[in-house]
């Protein structure tokens, strides 16, 4: 089976709709931007610009946040927005 690239969507599409994601997560964890960052080990700064889309999100931040302790479930409704929500997992993380 081979895929043709107008069947894909672009990449700013691909980042769009992970970027929202990555905020949504973070608000459904009832996290602030600092607070978030900092569990993620980046500056407030630039999970702002992620969350913005002034910067694109890359393989490195999908790997810190498989490296989370409590984070590591929703790298594939990151990255897809599909086979896990947020809302249905209750994770433990630090306040």
């Amino acid at each position: 089976m081979s895929l043709q690239n107008a069947e894909l969507p672009s990449m700013t599409e691909l980042n769009d709709g992970t970027r929202q994601r990555l905020r949504q997560l973070r608000e459904s964890l009832g996290m602030s931007r600092p607070k978030f960052a900092e569990q993620l080990g980046i500056p407030p700064t630039t999970l702002k610009n992620y969350e913005l889309g002034y910067r694109e999100i890359g393989g490195g931040l999908l790997l810190r946040i498989i490296a989370t302790p409590g984070l590591s479930d929703f790298v594939v409704w990151l990255m897809k927005g599909s086979l896990i929500i947020p809302e249905q997992i209750c994770p433990t993380h630090p306040n």
